[in-house]
């Protein structure tokens, strides 16, 4: 992929009083992306036209399908506005609120493995994905109190997303899909040093996110949605992703079995978008054994399956972001003692984070679920202030727990295993700073 971009962008400023001040930035941006698509032949032989190779296109080489050239240009730009009232009752506060808009270019989904339509069809895919937009609003205030002993923040955002760029592995590929979304929350953060020695801080964060009405996409965990009428099957080898097909279709063949040229089983699997040499798609072929003179049915599963067979959509309406825990909090605190009459610092630091539970993907299934986590870390730190020389000592994930923070489903041709992410074990390390 060959990507080029440029823009033209400012920002001004204005210092309306001594206590307001407004900035404004504007943006102009204008990107072309070109994507030559290299489609795999990795253990696919050159076809010979019949049902029994390997589905491949080519005999030799990496054959490249024309280029795609996408090109965007976008307006973005912000205005932010910052107040430095009196409050009498705080020493300092700053009370700012800002609008911006955002942007981020589309792209191509990577091809597929170069198969012979003849032998073998894909269920169809979006070969692009659209760019993502985001109108973003935010309030908030920063305080401090007692001699700056205490500061205290707390920020309002609403962020309202166009297109919002979510990929899931489908057909071995990372196919990105997009879905309007809002997303809004709170934050907290305080801290309190009662001396020069000793400081506690924490953090305090409340987020929902929605995704809008119109928001679909399907499930390879549940591509029939219940639907009694249908069921999934497994398709020709070469295919990596399953498909749903009519229940009174596949119920025919199951219970009239024909075992003449293996037509049984290649029925059921051309019910995935297979074969055009079977007469799956094309009933005028005749080089092939068309399946409905065996079983009385006529079926092209590009045309007469929800999706070209890949399923029925999934409604995602309301549903939550992936990774977007209702609740974060963190809190910290340190104590630092004083060596050597100064010319050391010993500084024993400890931090606390837990989250609230969340979904890894759009769907929100029993599946989709993350629980609640939390973690310690510790660290005990040396430095001398003059030379800012360092010496630390830490302990990340301090009680070695495992939680899954995330986790992505591989294709179907995998058994939809899951790769899952977790905490990294407990890590001592040691580490020596100087700055110069």
């Amino acid at each position: 992929m060959r990507t080029k971009s440029w823009a033209i962008f400012g920002e001004a400023y204005w210092n309306v009083t001594e206590n307001l001040k407004i900035t404004a930035g504007l943006r102009w941006t204008k990107d072309k992306k070109t994507t030559t698509p290299v489609q795999s032949q990795l253990l696919l032989g050159g076809g010979g036209g019949t049902i029994g190779t390997s589905g491949g296109n080519v005999s030799f080489g990496y054959p490249t399908d024309p280029d795609v050239v996408q090109k965007w240009s976008e307006p973005t730009g912000r205005i932010v506005i910052d107040w430095k009232p009196d409050l009498g009752f705080a020493d300092q506060t700053l009370i700012y609120a800002s609008a911006s808009r955002g942007y981020k270019g589309g792209g191509t989904n990577p091809p597929r493995p170069n198969l012979n339509p003849r032998i073998v069809q894909f269920q169809p895919l979006p070969a692009t994905f659209k760019p993502e937009y985001v109108t973003a609003f935010e309030i908030g205030t920063k305080n401090s109190f007692d001699g700056g002993r205490v500061t205290l923040n707390a920020t309002a955002f609403y962020y309202d997303y166009e297109d919002y760029q979510i990929s899931q592995i489908v057909d071995r590929i990372s196919l990105n899909e997009n879905f309007d979304a809002t997303s809004w929350g709170l934050e907290l953060e305080t801290a309190w040093q009662p001396s020069r020695a000793f400081r506690v801080d924490a953090n305090l964060g409340y987020l929902r996110t929605r995704l809008k009405k119109g928001a679909r996409s399907i499930d390879v965990m549940n591509r029939t949605q219940g639907n009694p009428d249908w069921v999934l099957l497994r398709p020709w080898i070469q295919l990596p992703s399953n498909c749903i097909a009519p229940r009174e279709i596949v119920e025919n063949i199951l219970s009239n079995p024909v075992t003449q040229f293996g037509v049984g089983l290649n029925a059921l699997q051309a019910l995935c978008g297979g074969s055009k040499e079977m007469g799956t798609f094309d009933p005028s072929i005749t080089d092939g054994l068309p399946l409905y003179q065996f079983y009385g049915f006529e079926y092209n599963p590009i045309t007469d399956a929800p999706n070209g067979g890949r399923g029925f959509f999934a409604d995602l309406e309301g549903n939550e972001l992936p990774n977007a825990p209702r609740l974060t909090f963190n809190i910290g605190a340190q104590y630092t003692i004083p060596i050597d009459n100064g010319d050391w610092e010993l500084t024993l630091r400890g931090d606390y984070y837990r989250q609230s539970k969340s979904f890894a993907r759009v769907y929100n299934s029993a599946y989709d679920r993350l629980k609640g986590w939390d973690n310690v870390n510790l660290a005990v730190t040396l430095m001398r202030p003059d030379d800012e020389l360092t010496f630390q000592f830490y302990v990340k994930n301090f009680f070695n727990k495992s939680p899954i923070t995330d986790f992505f489903t591989n294709s179907d041709d995998t058994g939809l295993s899951t790769n899952v992410f977790t905490l990294d074990p407990r890590i001592f390390g040691f580490s020596i700073a100087k700055r110069f």
